[in-house]
């Protein structure tokens, strides 16, 4: 599974899908990372001001990682597509 993402919300839009499908509660997920269960919220929910270590304890509590790439240029309906 893999999921484009451009923003902090889509991030977290991301990470929560990842959390559900293993079946992983917010402080589930907190404990793992050593964090508060209101990081996990503010994070899933796109907070921008959140720092980059935190995301990165996230990614790997989640054994996720992030592969940069070129931008990809797609059509108007493409991006549609990823809401």
């Amino acid at each position: 599974m893999s999921d484009l993402v451009r923003s902090p919300k889509q991030l977290g839009v991301a990470l929560r899908r990842v959390r559900r499908a293993k079946a992983l509660t917010q402080a589930d997920l907190a404990s793992r990372a050593g964090m508060r269960q209101g990081t996990v919220s503010q994070i899933e929910n796109g907070l921008e001001t959140v720092k980059l270590a935190t995301v990165m304890d996230l990614l790997r509590a989640l054994d996720l990682e992030i592969v940069v790439q070129p931008r990809t240029k797609g059509s108007h309906s493409d991006i549609e597509d990823l809401f």
